[in-house]
């Protein structure tokens, strides 16, 4: 009995069978089945015609009916191809190519039982004896295969990045699918003799490709495969023939010194000498990937790097704009960062890149399907499994909201066990796919994003408690001081928008918030009499309010938090001509946010009301700034603090 046609055949119902089960609702398994039920009942002949023994006339009739599948497959075929690229059964018999390959295979079902198609066999060796007209069975079978072949290479011209790598999986084994036909024809029409088992291998390779390219969600690129194939091939040669070398050497040395080497010495020399090479030949493989897969090799190590940096970045804006890099470490076409506002209970964008604006008002709780869904598969998802996995069942505007991104992979952020963000990738701009390599890289960035945002978030707690209550503590002591109350908050905010068109950091805009809260808090060193005084100051009384400064940087001293900000509250009574307090420093030797608070706290003193006077307008004090500039203020920050007030400089 012919075993090799046998396993073959049962291999392809298998499989059939088990695609068929994995998703029974899909029309793409349920027509596989149904193709590799053809293919099955095809060769079926090979090892059900010797069970016959010399029955010829039983084993002729049998043979006939095998025809049946052959002829079936090209209309089956033209189905599965076609529903596979999304084309419904009732779109595909109404195609001209659908109708053609079905008549064709009508008008051969009759010649099935005549001897037009087979036209005798041998029963033992079992040989086929083609009928004249076997050739137009081929011949459909061949063109419906180029048909299909056609097909997908222009679907893979519009489709995204992942389809194209399935649909590569599928012309390649269409291509051994080609291969197995003509060997067959050829064979059994001129070769007689000549086994066709090794037209079975193929066979099941064939079925094999497309079950791997039905059922895996991710699949790695056909290129990378021969190339790697290829690449280890010689690889493994080459290091086989320097073992081989160097224990050849080794023997000719010893037998040469000792006259004989013995079976046990020459195991003995194979084991050394392979554990001795084993470093060389690590270090050959990664000089090999390198050369060979430069491109995917240097941009994983990039996100292995990047993935490790998350955790020393502790502001969460910078830890947003470092997440939003890695769209151009994978060479990315469009990323959003979504992360959870507490205030709000919900999901919102805060970074994006390659999308539209509008994209900026979208938002999800955690009641909507994509948020329940992240939160039930705790893990990354492709896009191909949203449109072709079970992942969608339950929840039915999954895909709707999904589709506002352009995502190929959705990356959850967890935080203590809860969805706290998600990141959504677009294809890449190579057009290649993102391979498990990359999803596993890519998991692994999500665990580290999910701690980096949660140290992040308590880092802003933190630093946001510490100034609120230095806000409180300012607040306090101008309470008493109906001339000064609000003073230290109007002079931060002035400083900041100063600040920010002077595009400093955002570490130096935080310090400079702390700064200008407690600019003035030295003055609760200076009696109440002296601050308060209608009239003009002594010389004393004078030289006691020049102390606030320094007193300012003594009190918040022992507070290291605040250490940053100890140089600009101390100097920021100093003049541009060098004739300010404490130091009497000037020009850029002055600190630059002492500056920056100098003008600020300048233009609010000049427009409050004073014991001594009332609050000079606007335009007064706009004069007074412009005529100081140079003297007792930085003329540059002069000039924007009059921009920032749309006052010409």
């Amino acid at each position: 009995m012919p075993t090799v046609s046998l396993i073959a055949a049962s291999l392809c119902l298998f499989v059939g069978f088990f695609v068929f089960s994995k998703g029974k609702n899909q029309p793409v398994n349920r027509f596989f089945l149904v193709f590799n039920f053809l293919i099955f009942l095809w060769n079926s002949g090979d090892f059900v015609i010797p069970l016959l023994g010399f029955q010829a006339a039983p084993a002729l009739l049998y043979d006939r009916i095998t025809q049946i599948g052959g002829i079936l497959i090209p209309p089956s075929f033209i189905i599965f191809y076609l529903t596979l690229t999304g084309r419904r059964l009732k779109e595909i018999v109404r195609l001209t190519a659908f109708r053609i390959f079905g008549g064709l295979a009508v008008l051969l079902l009759f010649l099935v039982p005549t001897p037009f198609l087979i036209k005798d066999i041998k029963v033992l060796p079992f040989q086929e004896i083609p009928g004249e007209l076997l050739v137009v069975e081929i011949a459909a079978l061949m063109a419906s295969v180029l048909f299909g072949l056609g097909h997908l290479f222009r679907a893979g011209k519009t489709a995204v990045p992942a389809q194209k790598s399935r649909l590569s999986y599928f012309n390649v084994a269409i291509l051994v699918g080609i291969f197995c036909a003509v060997g067959w024809f050829v064979i059994i029409s001129f070769f007689p003799g000549l086994s066709t088992n090794f037209i079975y291998v193929f066979e099941v390779t064939y079925v094999l490709l497309t079950a791997v390219a039905i059922l895996r969600q991710h699949l790695m690129d056909i290129d990378v495969i021969v190339k790697k194939t290829a690449v280890y091939t010689i690889l493994s040669s080459f290091i086989i023939g320097i073992y081989v070398a160097i224990i050849l050497t080794f023997e000719t040395l010893f037998r040469s010194l000792t006259g004989e080497i013995s079976l046990a010495e020459k195991i003995i020399a194979a084991v050394v000498i392979a554990v001795t090479f084993q470093p060389m030949r690590v270090r050959i493989e990664k000089s090999l990937d390198k050369y060979f897969f430069r491109g995917k090799y240097d941009y994983q190590d990039a996100l292995a790097r990047f993935t490790r940096s998350l955790g020393s970045v502790l502001d969460l804006r910078e830890l947003v704009n470092l997440i939003v890099s890695i769209s151009g470490i994978m060479r990315a076409g469009n990323l959003a960062l979504l992360l959870r506002d507490e205030d709000l209970g919900r999901l919102k964008i805060v970074a994006s890149t390659g999308l539209p604006a509008e994209i900026q008002a979208i938002g999800f709780d955690d009641f909507s399907d994509l948020v329940r869904m992240m939160s039930t598969v705790k893990r990354v998802v492709t896009a191909d499994e949203l449109d072709r996995g079970p992942l969608a069942n339950g929840f039915p505007t999954l895909k709707r909201e999904a589709a506002f991104f352009r995502s190929e992979v959705i990356i959850p952020i967890f935080v203590k066990g809860e969805l706290n963000g998600l990141l959504f990738l677009g294809g890449k701009l190579s057009e290649e796919r993102y391979n498990r390599s990359d999803l596993n890289l890519l998991a692994t960035l999500a665990d580290a994003a999910g701690i980096a945002v949660d140290n992040a978030k308590l880092y802003g707690n933190v630093k946001r408690t510490y100034f609120e209550t230095v806000q409180a503590l300012a607040q306090a002591i101008e309470a008493s001081d109906e001339y000064t109350r609000g003073h230290s908050d109007r002079v931060m905010k002035l400083s900041v928008e100063i600040a920010k068109r002077l595009q400093l950091g955002r570490d130096k805009i935080d310090t400079l918030k702390f700064a200008g809260i407690l600019h003035d808090i030295g003055k609760i060193g200076v009696i109440k009499e002296v601050l308060h005084k209608p009239g003009k100051l002594s010389d004393l009384e004078f030289a006691l309010i020049k102390l606030h400064p320094k007193l300012g940087e003594d009190i918040i001293k022992p507070v290291a938090f605040l250490d940053k900000i100890r140089p600009i509250i101390r100097h920021h009574h100093e003049r541009f001509d060098g004739r300010g307090y404490p130091d009497g420093i000037a020009g850029e030797d002055i600190p630059l946010m002492s500056r920056i608070i100098a003008v600020a706290d300048t233009y609010d003193a000049m427009t409050s009301h004073r014991p001594y006077r009332s609050a000079l307008s606007r335009e007064v004090a706009v004069a007074e700034i412009r005529k100081s500039a140079g003297t007792q203020l930085d003329p540059d920050i002069v000039r924007v603090f009059l921009d920032l007030l749309d006052m010409p400089a």
